[in-house]
């Protein structure tokens, strides 16, 4: 019997499964979906899981699936996506490693997440300097963190609808086996694919398969469904419908809705606009040369044609019936173009079965499936009977030992005698003691106010708007809390502040505009605890780099202040203190 590919998509809308046949190419033997309550899932994590279990049992009957083991996808933004460059060593070494530098890596307390990896490239070795060593080999490593809580909610209303999981793969990179393309015939160039759903839209640049920038946004098409409810005053129901079948509706209604529909677009359009600048910014980017679209949200009117006017490159939609062979999955001919938006992730996570292309597991340790009641009580009964002839077992050997006792007490006593006069000659431990204690104190008055400058920029990162860049950052850290010249005199734990100040930290960047830079001061300032007291005090336009085309675009530079907050100390001083 072949071997079943099933994978399973929870969306914000609806849950969707495909299952493969392997193959070349791997054919589509059954697909379909079921939806979901308004509130079941937010931000594409599980919100209402016993609506989730329901919604899963009721596909698999309508589809007469059998109960295999499944493939889940995750797209969150409370899962990170990164890449990172290590030196070359082992899977084992590579997991160990990652393992001891995680929490420089992550925002996540290790305690509270699942990690998994995957080796993507060996990097170029550059020429050696001078007489220095010669240069390590470098990989270049993707790395995936997620909540504990968050992979147990999703694998746990999965299980309910009696099914095994397989493994939690990153919907990103699904997406990326089902309908990634090459664009250039020499490797040129990257696609970005661009998956608008529900609530959370994925967008992943890769080269040919391997994936080069991943963000998550937690925003979709139901912005728009919930834009056209609130301005004409429908159902969710009624405004989904009016947006995907506009053509048959009333034409003051539709001319409404659009109108209702402009600013949630516009503001998708620029999130998405927002991510690949980000890419393109980059040192090591390549030449973004096509956009593919897919997801229930690439059907909104105009959202395609925009896309094209805001990122500059062509936006094709996905076609992922290209990449398989579909056979008799209960939908006529004509009818299964209206399922390529929804393939491409089941059809994706179903393929990461196939052991080929990149894949994340963030399953983790939670690959256990729940005991059986019964099955619990009959291995209880037996342990139970066990125990009682091992106490009968254990009073006849108890009478035996207290003679053996009563010798070893007479050797112990004799041992003792022996171990105190070596206690007396190890006199000077004592002042050993007392002389760490001392170094440590002086540890401790040192790392007083170190300041964890990576978890730092990791929250710059996370929170800094999608239209504003940094150029420079220098951080001063002053002694004993007194600010550094030319910053504002703040007196520990004044209003405003979250604890004394260690120092100051000066900003140099850019913004699209004005408005960049107010959502700067209002997003560092009020969101990062190790900021306070954040201003600008110089901004002004310049002309920024030209495009491909030639065109300068005109942003804002600033630059900015803060004062750096015990929040930002690091945990150094912890790492040498002598413990009691």
């Amino acid at each position: 019997m072949a071997r079943r590919l099933i994978g399973l998509d929870i969306g914000t809308n609806a849950v969707r499964v495909a299952e493969l046949e392997p193959g070349d190419p791997p054919r589509l033997v059954s697909f379909g979906q079921v939806a979901l309550p308004v509130g079941a899932m937010r931000d594409g994590e599980v919100v209402d899981p016993a609506a989730v279990t329901a919604a899963i049992s009721r596909l698999w009957s309508e589809l007469s699936l059998k109960k295999a083991p499944v493939r889940v996808g995750v797209a969150t933004p409370r899962v990170l996506v990164r890449t990172v460059d290590l030196p070359t060593m082992s899977d084992d070494e590579l997991a160990g490693a990652l393992q001891f530098q995680a929490q420089e890596l992550i925002p996540i307390p290790l305690e509270d997440a699942v990690l998994d990896f995957q080796i993507l490239e060996a990097l170029p070795i550059p020429e050696a300097v001078g007489d220095g060593p010669p240069p390590q080999p470098m990989s270049r490593v993707l790395l995936a963190a997620a909540h504990k809580d968050l992979i147990r909610n999703l694998t746990g209303a999965v299980r309910a609808a009696g099914l095994s999981v397989a493994s939690v793969d990153l919907v990103p990179l699904a997406l990326v086996r089902s309908v990634g393309r090459r664009v250039s015939d020499n490797g040129g160039g990257v696609e970005a694919v661009v998956s608008v759903g529900g609530g959370v839209t994925v967008v992943v640049v890769h080269e040919l398969g391997v994936p080069r920038f991943v963000r998550i946004l937690g925003s979709g098409g139901r912005s728009v469904t919930d834009a056209i409810a609130r301005d004409l005053e429908l159902t969710t129901e009624q405004a989904e419908a009016v947006k995907r079948n506009g053509e048959t509706a009333p034409a003051d209604l539709v001319a409404r809705a659009r109108t209702a529909m402009v600013r949630p677009i516009n503001e998708l359009v620029e999130q998405i606009r927002g991510s690949l600048d980000y890419y393109r910014t980059q040192s090591d980017a390549i030449r973004l040369l096509r956009v593919t679209l897919t997801g229930g949200g690439s059907l909104t009117p105009g959202l395609a044609d925009q896309l094209v006017d805001t990122v500059g490159v062509p936006v094709d939609l996905a076609r992922p019936r290209e990449h398989i062979g579909v056979g008799d999955i209960g939908f006529p001919e004509d009818q299964l173009p209206l399922l390529d938006p929804f393939l491409p992730v089941p059809v994706g996570l179903a393929l990461g079965g196939l052991m080929t292309g990149k894949r994340i597991d963030l399953l983790g340790g939670d690959h256990k499936e729940p005991i059986d009641k019964n099955q619990l009580i009959k291995v209880g009964a037996v342990a139970g009977a066990a125990l009682l002839a091992l106490l009968a077992g254990l009073t006849y050997l108890k009478a035996s030992q207290v003679d053996d006792e009563k010798s070893k007490l007479a050797e112990a006593t004799q041992q003792n005698a022996k171990l105190q006069s070596q206690i007396d000659a190890l006199s000077d431990v004592k002042q050993r003691q007392t002389d760490i204690e001392s170094l440590s104190a002086e540890t401790q008055t040192l790392l007083a106010n170190d300041v964890s400058w990576s978890s730092m920029l990791q929250a710059i990162s996370r929170t800094i708007p999608t239209d504003v860049w940094l150029t420079s950052l220098q951080g001063t850290i002053t002694v004993g809390g007194a600010v550094a010249p030319g910053a504002a005199p703040v007196a520990p734990g004044a209003p405003g502040t979250t604890g004394s100040i260690l120092g100051t930290a000066n900003f140099a960047g850019q913004g699209r505009d004005y408005d960049s830079v107010a959502a700067w001061i209002q997003r560092i300032g009020s969101d990062i605890p190790s900021f306070s007291d954040l201003w600008v005090p110089t901004a002004s336009r310049s002309s920024g780099p030209a495009d491909s085309t030639g065109t300068s675009s005109t942003n804002v530079t600033f630059s900015s202040t803060a004062n750096i907050t015990d929040q930002a100390k690091s945990t150094r001083a912890d790492d040498y203190k002598v413990q009691p």
